[in-house]
């Protein structure tokens, strides 16, 4: 998804756009999506929720500092044939089980772009 900036000049400029269109426009915009301030508590509250789900191999886990992160997100890239496929089955399997095994206790949707699967 693409994000187009404009400002209200650039739209007044637009062919059937007023001064009243472009503040509904903008209070559209602001109920979908949040912008402002963030303070660095409300940060601190929302880091508090992730959680970190182990990739099945031990050493992997410790150069990501315990895993992969929730709530954010992670690439994986690298020659063909080095076990990425492989990193996000495993991953499949253990986003679901128990946080006591490692898992994220979660659900998964595996995308295959590329129809390998």
């Amino acid at each position: 998804m693409s994000v187009v900036m404009a400002t209200r000049k650039d739209l007044l400029n637009v062919k059937g756009i007023s001064d009243a269109k472009i503040e509904k426009l903008q209070e559209a915009a602001g109920k979908v999506e949040a912008t402002g301030f963030i303070t660095g508590t409300d940060v601190m509250m929302k880091r508090q929720n992730v959680t970190k789900i182990s990739t099945g191999s031990k050493r992997l886990d410790e150069l990501l500092g315990g895993g992969v992160e929730s709530m954010a997100i992670t690439e994986i890239f690298g020659e063909f044939r080095t076990g990425k496929t492989q990193v996000c089955h495993t991953m499949c399997v253990t986003a679901q089980l128990p946080k006591s095994q490692g898992g994220g206790n979660g659900k998964v949707a595996y995308i295959d772009t590329e129809a390998t699967l």
